[in-house]
């Protein structure tokens, strides 16, 4: 019996239609007060749910008030061991989970402390690295031991994987008007970081450079460990402290070098005003001689960061240099204004 075409272009039409009509899958969650919500989990971390929906965007769930999450497709999660398995569902039964993984007919039962993330990055289980930066050229007014308006140079580089992290920022400053120099001076800090699992608290280890010509300091070496704590780590808040032991070494150009060493703070503060639109961000070290030579250093940046289009982002920032004991004959205090355009990935 022969088959038309056109019979043929009747059934796939019809397909197609059942195919549209078909009801879109999705993942659930069932709140402890029954309610249900619809869309793609995103992440479970840090106390909360990510989910992202089409009538409401991404939304923000407390962990806690989550009766249950049914998934679409297995996803993986991170144990408290850094075991990572692969689930289709999770119950929450009075003080435990209960882990639904495909191809398992009994459930995996664990407190709910034990599941540290759903969706982990592959750099949070040692799978991958990540690697992250801004490159931000910069307009800037200058005054104290150097008097100028200037352009310079600075730039972030974070490397990730697992428990560790190596970050490298640094900045350089050359300026020349009417043939005159009239800035010099650049500036390296690395750090790194050993996280401890599952802890808010973290070993860290610091080496900084600062160079300064109108200052008359050739090298300023700073080098110590720290202890940190991690206070608040989410999409909203960062904020973090670091204390420790530090060794600076001073070479100068035209008097004796100096070396001292005492206690230092390290503070790093971001927190989003406007989603999407506006962040305020504040890094700042302070640091102490005990005994001997007394001397007081303080280096800040704090400035308003806004998104712009395809990872560009605009900063307005402000840097202060503080040296209770400068080389002679120059100033206490550096600061710096800075318009600054840069690229964020």
């Amino acid at each position: 019996m022969a088959v038309s075409l056109s019979s043929i272009a009747l059934v796939g039409l019809a397909l197609v239609g059942l195919a549209l009509l078909a009801p879109a899958t999705a993942d659930e969650v069932i709140l402890s007060n029954g309610d249900r919500l619809t869309g793609e989990v995103v992440r479970q971390d840090g106390g909360r749910l990510q989910l992202r929906t089409d009538y409401a965007g991404e939304i923000s769930i407390d962990w806690e008030q989550v009766r249950e999450v049914r998934l679409d497709k297995p996803a993986p999660v991170l144990l408290d061991n850094d075991e990572v398995i692969d689930i289709a569902a999770v119950t929450r039964d009075q003080e435990q989970l209960h882990l639904s993984r495909p191809g398992v007919s009994e459930p995996m039962t664990l407190a709910p402390e034990r599941v540290q993330i759903i969706e982990p990055e592959p750099w949070e289980t040692g799978a991958g690295h990540r690697l992250s930066g801004i490159v931000n050229l910069g307009l800037q007014d200058r005054t104290g031991n150097s008097e100028s308006t200037e352009m310079d140079l600075d730039f972030e580089l974070n490397y990730r994987r697992r428990w560790q992290e190596w970050q490298t920022t640094g900045q350089l400053e050359y300026n020349q008007t009417r043939s005159v120099k009239t800035t010099e001076n650049w500036s390296l800090r690395n750090k790194y970081t050993r996280r401890f699992p599952h802890s808010p608290w973290y070993g860290a280890a610091w080496l900084r450079f600062n160079h300064d010509r109108f200052a008359d300091l050739r090298l300023r070496s700073l080098v110590g460990p720290a202890l940190g704590y991690q206070f608040e780590a989410d999409d909203e808040t960062r904020l973090s402290a670091e204390i420790g032991p530090l060794y600076v070494h001073e070479h100068f150009y035209d008097q004796p070098d100096a070396a001292v060493w005492g206690p230092a703070l390290f503070v790093d503060y971001e927190q989003v005003l406007i989603a999407e639109r506006l962040q305020f961000y504040l890094n700042g070290m302070g640091f102490s001689t005990l005994g001997g030579q007394s001397q007081d250093l303080w280096t800040s940046w704090a400035g308003l960061r806004v998104p712009l289009v395809g990872g560009f982002v605009g900063s307005l920032e402000y840097q202060i240099d503080y040296d209770s004991t400068p080389a002679e004959a120059t100033k206490t205090t550096d600061k710096a204004l800075r318009l600054k355009l840069g690229y964020q990935w």
